[in-house]
């Protein structure tokens, strides 16, 4: 699958919920820890990363530090909330593609962005980009956010025998949680939710994984 190939998919209108809903968790919850938000989503930015792995592209995924405050030790993109220094959402998500994992902006091309998904939870809105290097980046990790990068060829994040659900207890309420198995790890929540619209636009021409 080549970067114009990509380009012209990225280019199209987006499937959105119609894509999002695949991997939404359920029931969906519209509170907060402490209640219903009261202020407006807090504005945030990832970076769907494609680099050539391989004879395909392949997704550095990262797994965060336990110790954050509503996804600790979950399974995401490198991103963040946006600053005072960011121009815009695309500034966003380069900044924190560098502080997070080590890859300059000077060294990511912006093919296009995928569509907002916004997080009950911790009231934050957030636009995917989708950028891409010429070859695997040397990535350096910030010690206080990641413990790890997880390199995922499409291939293997796309096939259906890696999607299950699983479901835990937050607040006394069940949820499931629909996701993307991959090895030792599961990709659930928004960062599942970004991944299918991707999905969506790509799959039918991504190989089998074997």
């Amino acid at each position: 699958m080549t970067l114009s190939h990509i380009q012209e998919k990225l280019d199209q209108t987006l499937p959105g919920e119609k894509a999002h809903i695949r991997m939404a968790p359920y029931p969906k919850f519209i509170e907060g820890v402490d209640g219903i938000h009261t202020v407006p989503p807090i504005k945030s930015a990832v970076m769907i990363l494609l680099v050539p792995y391989r004879d395909e592209w392949a997704i550095p995924f990262i797994k965060r530090g336990e110790a954050g405050k509503y996804h600790g030790g979950q399974m995401a993109l490198p991103g963040g909330k946006s600053e005072r220094e960011d121009i815009n959402s695309r500034s966003t998500a380069l900044r924190e593609c560098q502080e997070e994992i080590g890859v300059p902006p000077e060294e990511v091309t912006i093919m296009g962005r995928l569509s907002d998904v916004y997080i009950p939870l911790s009231n934050f809105n957030i636009t995917p980009f989708v950028g891409t290097t010429p070859k695997i980046p040397n990535f350096v990790l910030s010690k206080n956010e990641v413990e790890e990068v997880v390199l995922v060829p499409l291939s293997e994040l796309f096939d259906d025998r890696n999607k299950t659900s699983l479901s835990f207890f937050r607040h006394d309420y069940e949820i499931v949680a629909p996701g993307y198995r991959v090895r030792e790890h599961f990709i659930w929540g928004a960062t599942a939710m970004m991944i299918a619209e991707l999905e969506y636009l790509l799959k039918e021409d991504v190989k089998p994984f074997r």
